[in-house]
């Protein structure tokens, strides 16, 4: 059996991969376009709009699974190499003034950009193929990765798993994979030493703290199986199902009313965006050990940075002569901070279109200035409960325009992918660089 390369083995589409690589080509002074993937993925994304719906979310299906490892190849997969893999895209810079370290969040890429210092996750998706995967069965997701799973955790034993199964808006994607999402527990030798090697002495060290757990089921020894997942439902919707849940499994042509889901017994960091605390203490001794104050900024909701970081951006865009009234929302891995500098536009980061993250952007617009809304929406591929459509954006300003999207075809509008670059890049007619210490950033988040 050939070994899978590291890069191979975890997911391109996943919060912690492209925001790495979106943090990397800020440093680098370049625009993260096409979720970094190579110019070539465009046509095909563009070219998409052409078809049925039904061709179109099924050859996103069929692109997702596609990077699934088989469950015969998890016992090879080491994850030192993958946290090698990721430390590697800061390449080119002698020694960072500090470093982002943690759960993965948009707001923060932002953050690393201004203050020129990389972001390393503690969380990576590992996708494993599946085509018999029921997204209305979680129960039987549990079982299936209850027998898969044993080999890649006695082989990584510095991580935990949080096997993640959401038959809401993951519903396209885990109908031919299962998400495996694994933490580390301790700090990997490749992150040791990237921070000896490429952090200046003293430097301080942000550890991003998102505090939100999610009820789970213990499997076995670091194995927790999580029924749903943060965005359009509640976790008690997903385990005892709501009137919500039914219409939309009704709307999906499913025989269940609620998902089969397993009874929970614990609960644990929420499988994508959730710190684990080990890990967290692992950073604080090492910090210690080699005189880099720690500051732990702290926060539940993965949207709770948005607000605090698109008022540091308006300060910053008006140190630059920049008296904007216009507002960048972006949409999980849809982002572009260098593309949103040019562009004279605030960034503010939502991590799914949903209504929660909707309300919350309409409470952070009462007392700002904001006029126009340049929205990105994120195509998951279906009409899960709790979407936020885009007529449901258009009241939040005078003037709402969602330029990357179709509003005929979404959330099936995957041209976004491609295009959401290309309608930043259309209004980046400006030569700003935003620039600002890791300390002000601190400062101004009071951390």
């Amino acid at each position: 059996m050939t070994k899978r390369q590291a890069q191979d083995s975890v997911a391109g589409f996943d919060s912690a991969t492209a925001m790495v690589r979106a943090l990397a080509a800020a440093l680098r002074g370049e625009r993260f376009t096409t979720l970094g993937q190579p110019k070539v993925a465009e046509a095909p994304l563009r070219l998409s709009r052409w078809l049925p719906e039904a061709a179109r979310t099924g050859i996103y299906r069929i692109a997702g699974a596609a990077e699934g490892a088989k469950p015969e190849e998890l016992g090879e997969l080491d994850l030192a190499e993958v946290a090698e893999w990721l430390a590697g895209h800061y390449d080119g810079h002698d020694r960072y003034p500090g470093v982002l370290i943690g759960s993965s969040n948009g707001a923060a890429v932002h953050l690393g950009a201004v203050a020129g210092v990389p972001w390393l996750p503690n969380t990576v998706l590992v996708p494993v193929k599946w085509p018999d995967n029921d997204p209305d069965r979680p129960r039987a997701a549990m079982e299936f990765g209850r027998d898969t799973a044993t080999a890649l955790l006695h082989n990584n034993p510095d991580l935990a798993l949080h096997h993640m199964h959401d038959g809401n808006q993951d519903r396209l994607m885990i109908s031919a994979m299962s998400y495996f999402r694994l933490k580390w527990l301790e700090l990997p030798a490749a992150y040791q030493r990237f921070l000896s090697e490429r952090l200046a002495p003293g430097a301080p060290i942000v550890l991003l703290d998102c505090t939100l757990r999610w009820p789970v089921t213990k499997v076995a020894e670091r194995h927790y199986f999580q029924t749903g997942a943060y965005g359009g439902l509640e976790p008690y919707e997903y385990l005892r199902g709501s009137p919500q849940v039914e219409r939309f499994l009704a709307e999906q042509g499913s025989e269940l009313t609620a998902f089969d889901a397993p009874e929970a017994d614990d609960t644990a960091p929420e499988a994508e965006w959730g710190l684990s605390p080990e890990f967290g203490a692992a950073v604080e001794r090492w910090a210690a050990e080699h005189g880099h104050p720690v500051h732990r900024l702290a926060f539940e909701d993965p949207q709770d940075l948005s607000g605090p970081v698109a008022d540091l951006h308006r300060e910053w865009l008006t140190g630059e002569g920049v008296h904007t009234t216009r507002l960048l929302v972006e949409s999980f891995v849809l982002l572009d901070p260098v593309g949103a500098a040019r562009a004279g536009l605030v960034p503010y980061w939502t991590p799914f279109p949903v209504r929660r993250a909707r309300d919350r952007l309409a409470e952070y617009l009462r007392d700002r200035p904001f006029t126009e809304l340049e929205v990105l929406l994120f195509p998951h591929g279906v009409r899960s409960a709790g979407i936020a459509e885009p007529e449901d954006w258009l009241a939040l300003a005078e003037r709402v325009n969602f330029p990357a999207t179709d509003r005929k075809t979404y959330p099936a509008d995957f041209r976004a992918l491609a295009e959401y670059g290309s309608a930043i890049g259309r209004m980046a007619d400006r030569d700003i660089t935003l620039k600002s210490s890791i300390e002000a950033v601190i400062e101004g988040l009071g951390i």
